[in-house]
């Protein structure tokens, strides 16, 4: 968590921004959750921690952390996203069900291999991305819709 912090100072000064205790906290928080998250399951965390971090705290931070590689949106749902943290994720995708919404994450080193094959081919830089695919889980896909 140290590294991640000491990389954070300078990336929001750089931006011209004051580095905060809020936008600390918000990072260490994001840092902690395992899968997916969206603003409300971020806000109720602090809230249940008694936290004054506010909803718009958060919505003015997730960009930064975009921004600065720390975490992505990863799909949107119900009208807005959600994220995962992208330091420590190894490459997957995401299987999206369209009726249900249950989303079924895939890891596998033959996407990590692929993608860096690709990377060298075209000799880019790659940042960031997210693969999703749309469809109907087990359980829904005998449903007629």
């Amino acid at each position: 968590m140290e590294e991640i912090l000491r990389d954070f100072k300078p990336f929001i000064k750089k931006k011209g921004l004051k580095y905060t205790q809020e936008r600390e906290q918000i990072l260490k928080e994001i840092v902690s959750i395992k899968g997916h998250f969206d603003v409300e399951d971020l806000y109720l965390r602090f809230k249940e921690k008694n936290s004054k971090i506010s909803k718009a705290s958060i919505y003015r931070t997730l960009p930064l952390l975009v921004e600065g590689g720390y975490i992505q949106e990863v799909y949107r749902q119900d009208g807005h996203s959600h994220y995962e943290v992208t330091l420590t994720k190894t490459p997957h995708l995401h299987f999206i069900c369209i009726h249900c919404r249950e989303v079924q994450e895939i890891t596998d080193e033959r996407l990590n291999v692929l993608i860096k094959e690709y990377e060298e081919e075209r000799e880019y830089k790659l940042l960031t991305y997210h693969l999703e695919i749309f469809g109907l889980c087990k359980a829904c896909k005998g449903l007629k819709l």
